[in-house]
């Protein structure tokens, strides 16, 4: 079975409707705290739903006369001060042209455009718009003169980019990457998952047997990546493998959820990982009907006897469906998890569906120290990613 190199993930940086740091944010998902609340930030009386994981104040950052009038750059560079603290410097040490940007987002600036179609500062604001205006805007921020990625494969687009990162590093294009991913709410989001009607008026309930849908959340996460060699002693955890594949089927998953199963089995071959090496897995769990069916059916398949046997669980519950930084987030959940020796629980499941019938750590959180994790991500269009990665050191 071939086995990549294994990347080394240095420190993490993170913006969330439940905490702004990777100390807020752990402490929250332990205890089962909802970052879920009426959206104020614009106007929701016409839709149906106007719920979900709004981020009310960003604090970290005290002046923010150098960085551009944009949520989602604001949101990336607030995640990114954090990495940098994480790491010990800004600008990262090294060569600047050998430090590498690659950012995921399932909408982009689209925030920007609706702005500037609002009028004022039409076209600084449509400048704003462009997919990878953010990500731009961000390798500047760090003094990152490598390549800069913007990655969308819808939401599954931060573990995509945390892929293609990992490859940069393999086949020595770069000495470090940043890579993760964000997503902001704004009006014409919430308008096209409530044109949808994937949204619930209800709570998310992953895995739940009254299971009606999602709710949206805003994030940025990003995880600093060396080559193991490079890394040094401390570090938050491995990248072992990554796994990617379309379904080629529709909008929705394709019913038997087989590109799912193909990234998963590429992503533990990469790895080099049987299923008897596997301790917990973090689902990609929306809370609707059809994906969490077919989640737990392809994990069923993958992982055979073990999969009853593995801690499964889902964090969107208590932050809304984070979209393009969703991933990258659930990826950093897995690493913190073997740091501290606790499995987050999965929120509001408290009635069994006999489709949905794995171990999913409802309720509270679990004493556990998980060494080997599967990350998965579903997207619409068929979009689907999973990591391969270890606990770490620190």
């Amino acid at each position: 079975m071939r086995r990549s190199e294994r990347i080394a993930i240095v420190a993490a940086g993170v913006v969330t409707p439940i905490g702004e740091g990777l100390e807020q944010f752990w402490s929250s998902l332990v205890t089962g705290v909802s970052g879920i609340s009426p959206i104020e930030r614009f106007p929701v009386a016409d839709f149906r739903v106007g719920r979900g994981g709004e981020i009310k104040k960003i604090t970290r950052i005290k002046d923010w006369s150098r960085v551009p009038e944009c949520r989602a750059t604001r949101l990336l560079v607030s995640a990114a001060d954090e990495l940098c603290a994480e790491a010990g410097s800004r600008p990262l040490p090294g060569d600047p042209d050998r430090v590498a940007v690659v950012v995921g987002t399932a909408l982009g600036g689209v925030e920007e455009g609706e702005k500037a179609l609002a009028g004022g500062r039409r076209l600084q604001r449509l400048r704003g718009a462009l997919y990878d205006s953010p990500t731009q805007n961000l390798a500047r921020w760090l003094g990152a003169r490598g390549p800069a990625i913007t990655v969308s494969t819808a939401c599954a687009s931060s573990a995509t980019a945390i892929g293609v990162g990992a490859d940069l590093l393999r086949q020595g294009v770069v000495d470090a990457v940043v890579a993760g991913g964000y997503d902001i709410l704004c009006r014409f989001v919430m308008r096209g998952f409530d044109a949808l009607r994937s949204l619930t008026r209800e709570e998310m309930r992953p895995f739940d047997r009254r299971r009606s849908g999602l709710l949206l959340g805003e994030a940025a996460a990003l995880v600093l990546m060396r080559r193991e060699g490079d890394a040094g002693a401390r570090r938050l955890g491995m990248l072992l493998g990554h796994g990617s594949a379309s379904d080629g089927w529709h909008i929705a998953p394709e019913p038997d959820g087989r590109g799912l199963e193909h990234s998963i089995r590429s992503a533990m071959k990469e790895a080099g990982v049987e299923p008897q090496d596997v301790h917990f897995v973090s689902a990609h769990g929306t809370g609707t009907p059809l994906n969490d069916r077919i989640e737990t059916a392809v994990l069923k398949r993958v992982l055979g006897p073990r999969a009853h046997q593995v801690p499964v669980n889902s964090i969107k519950a208590g932050m809304g469906h984070t979209m393009g930084a969703a991933a990258v987030l659930e990826g950093i959940m897995c690493l913190l998890a073997s740091r501290h020796g606790q499995i987050p629980p999965t929120l509001n499941l408290e009635e069994p569906d006999s489709e949905c019938d794995l171990d999913y750590v409802p309720g509270e959180a679990r004493w556990a120290r998980p060494e080997i994790s599967l990350s998965t991500s579903l997207g619409f269009g068929g979009c689907n990613a999973t990591l391969v990665l270890e606990g770490g050191t620190s």
